[in-house]
């Protein structure tokens, strides 16, 4: 009864704002479209009508189109703080957390190569810890140093910042920083996932596929450059599922690429594979990981009713929302035909 009581409000809320999500067959409307502007036209009969209208509305210009996606996702998942049972909100600040790293990494790549924070705007998630503001003005810094200098300072993530500015010195490499960066965030959410397991354990277990994702990520493109285990395993993230022997034993055992995705037991990646082998793009890989992730989540976390799963779950259905979105407009980029895009992404809400 307690537990009822205490998430019956935050619960309502949440319902009311997966109502607003776009359902199954208007997805499928999009994914199947033939071109940019036929989404747009579905896009401005959903909840996305308003983010679209700030940029150009149906006139909108191909990049902004990422920042409509960047601000409805920013402003969904902030809104969940406010209104979690205040012991919940430190875990739930933890997971939305990936969203700063996420805008930390984007920085990170696009000063090693040159980039103005104007070029990468368009995809920044504008969070309440790292927004357009912060994250512009870290980026005028000369140096990736001083541009992680600068946002280490008064950061909830000063320490992992930190260690991975370390990181990047020694090469001057963004490959390093970033994966520094994963690997100190998600070491760090440890006791998080605890009191997410104490308080939901399936939600936990979401949260461990996360870093299992990012781990056989890592494999597969090890193994297609032809690394070895040494070469890789310091930038292998503990707290998934799948501990440091088990990933060795998964990387060292197949002769190959192929032999090695059809023995990850993690995620069911044969139709992917399918799709690799006629693209040649490891983007397939990630999307199939992906959208394994957010729809098992779910599965197990949509029945959850009345519990923190309930807000797990809408963070999750949010997520794969703007993910097949932005996936179905850039499926051209990524060298993907919509019927190749559907073989990977399934949008069941």
């Amino acid at each position: 009864m307690t537990g009822m009581v205490q998430y019956s409000y935050s619960s309502a809320r949440v319902k009311a704002m997966e109502s607003a999500l776009i359902d199954g067959s208007t997805m499928q409307h999009i994914i199947d479209s033939k071109d940019v502007p036929s989404i747009l036209s579905i896009l401005v009969q959903t909840s996305f009508k308003d983010y679209l209208s700030r940029y150009g509305g149906m006139q909108i210009k191909r990049d902004l189109i990422d920042f409509a996606l960047s601000r409805n996702l920013a402003d969904s998942v902030s809104k969940l703080v406010s209104i979690v049972p205040t012991t919940q909100r430190k875990a739930i600040r933890a997971i939305i957390g990936k969203w700063d790293m996420y805008d930390i990494r984007l920085a990170i790549e696009a000063k090693d190569r040159g980039k103005s924070y104007d070029q990468i705007a368009m995809y920044v998630v504008d969070t309440p810890v790292y927004g357009e503001q912060s994250l512009k003005e870290a980026m005028r810094e000369s140096t990736v140093e001083g541009m992680l200098s600068r946002l280490a300072i008064n950061s909830p993530y000063a320490q992992v910042i930190k260690d991975a500015s370390t990181a990047y010195s020694k090469n001057h490499n963004a490959f390093d920083g970033v994966s520094a960066l994963d690997i100190g965030y998600y070491n760090s959410m440890s006791g998080v996932i605890q009191e997410i397991a104490n308080a939901h354990y399936h939600s936990a277990l979401i949260v461990k596929s996360d870093i299992d994702m990012k781990n056989v990520v890592t494999l597969i493109r090890a193994k297609r450059l032809g690394l070895r285990f040494q070469q890789i395993e310091g930038y292998l993230i503990g707290n998934g599922t799948m501990d440091k022997r088990a990933l060795e034993q998964l990387f060292t055992q197949p002769q190959n690429l192929e032999e090695m995705v059809l023995q990850v037991k993690a995620f069911d990646l044969k139709e992917a594979l399918s799709v690799y082998k006629e693209t040649n793009q490891l983007l397939s890989f990630e999307i199939a990981m992906h959208n394994s992730i957010l729809n098992r989540a779910l599965r197990i976390l949509k029945p959850a009713i009345l519990s923190f799963g309930t807000i797990m779950a809408y963070i999750y259905l949010k997520e794969l929302e703007v993910y097949t979105i932005r996936i179905s407009i850039n499926s051209k980029i990524y060298g993907l035909t919509s019927e190749e895009v559907s073989r990977l992404i399934t949008w069941k809400r």
